[in-house]
């Protein structure tokens, strides 16, 4: 009884883990396809408009979109090329 209990038990926990594997797998984003979404005029670079209208939902955080907007424009030249938008997705997130 206690080994048909202890087999169960690593089953489960075998089947959770791949379930959660797979879950996060398909929770990474693919980032040629987020950039291309936000690069509406296709010029292969996101203006602060563009990254604007994608992610402003409310008028109120236009100022820290903006924020975060230079931050990840690394050569300061007021776009997002493909390479500068990729290296922002992958910086490590700070806590609140």
């Amino acid at each position: 009884m206690i080994s048909k209990t202890i087999k169960l038990g690593l089953f489960t926990l075998a089947l959770c883990s791949v379930t959660l594997v797979t879950a996060q797998e398909k929770k990474q984003k693919n980032p040629e396809k987020a950039f291309e979404k936000m690069d509406t005029d296709s010029s292969a670079s996101i203006s602060l408009e563009e990254f604007k209208a994608k992610r402003m939902k409310d008028a109120s955080k236009e100022e820290r979109i903006t924020k975060r907007f230079e931050k990840m424009d690394a050569n300061a030249d007021g776009s997002l090329d493909f390479e500068e938008f990729k290296a922002s997705l992958n910086r490590p997130k700070k806590k609140k």
